[in-house]
C-alpha cells in the first residue's frame, strides 16, 4: 500500500514522507501501541473540552455527550434519544 502524502497538512511533504516512513518502520506491535496512545489521547481531549463546556456535568451525561460526538453520523435520532436516555439513567 502507497502512503498517502496529500492529505490536509501544514507539514511540508518532505517532512511528511519522513513521518511515514518512520511509523512503516516500526512493528506491528509498536504501530498498534501508538494507535492505542493516540485514540486514548483523543479521547481524553474530548472528555476535557465537554468538561470545560459543562460544568458540574454527571458522568453518564459526559459519557452520552462524548458518544454524541463520537457517533452522531451513526444513529439516528431516535436511537440517539435512547442511548441518551440508558446514559443519563445512569446518574
Amino acid at each position: 500500500m502507497e502512503p498517502v502524502y496529500n492529505l490536509p497538512s501544514d507539514t511540508p511533504a518532505h517532512i511528511m514522507k519522513m513521518q511515514v516512513e518512520i511509523v512503516l518502520k516500526k512493528t506491528p506491535l509498536q504501530r498498534l501501541q501508538m494507535c492505542a496512545e493516540l485514540t486514548e489521547f483523543s479521547l481524553y481531549m474530548l472528555k476535557r473540552q465537554i468538561l470545560s463546556k459543562h460544568d458540574g456535568i454527571s458522568g453518564g451525561r459526559l459519557k452520552f455527550e462524548m458518544i454524541k460526538v463520537l457517533y452522531a453520523d451513526c444513529f439516528s435520532d431516535e436511537e440517539m434519544t435512547r442511548i441518551e436516555e440508558h446514559f443519563t439513567n445512569l446518574d
